[in-house]
């Protein structure tokens, strides 16, 4: 028999990650260069989503998604 004091959890609908920051290596591109004049590879932003949490909204490894991207929104939906 279930225990009647116990209480489904809602369900968490958001969720916060920080965006990082990361350098691309294009090894190919200043080796010709000498090193005082070469220049640092540039900055990308990314973002590491990973958690139950995704197969719960409905998410399957291997599973192709579709991103719109807005500015300062991007939307994950499957295909």
């Amino acid at each position: 028999m279930a225990d009647a004091n116990l209480k489904a959890r809602p369900p968490v609908t958001e969720r916060f990650v920080t965006v990082q920051q990361s350098r691309r290596e294009n090894r190919s591109r200043n080796w010709h260069l000498p090193f005082h004049r070469r220049t640092e590879p540039p900055l990308y932003p990314w973002l590491k989503l990973a958690g139950r949490w995704i197969e719960h909204a409905g998410f399957e490894a291997g599973q192709r998604v579709k991103i719109n991207v807005e500015h300062g929104r991007l939307t994950i939906t499957t295909e």
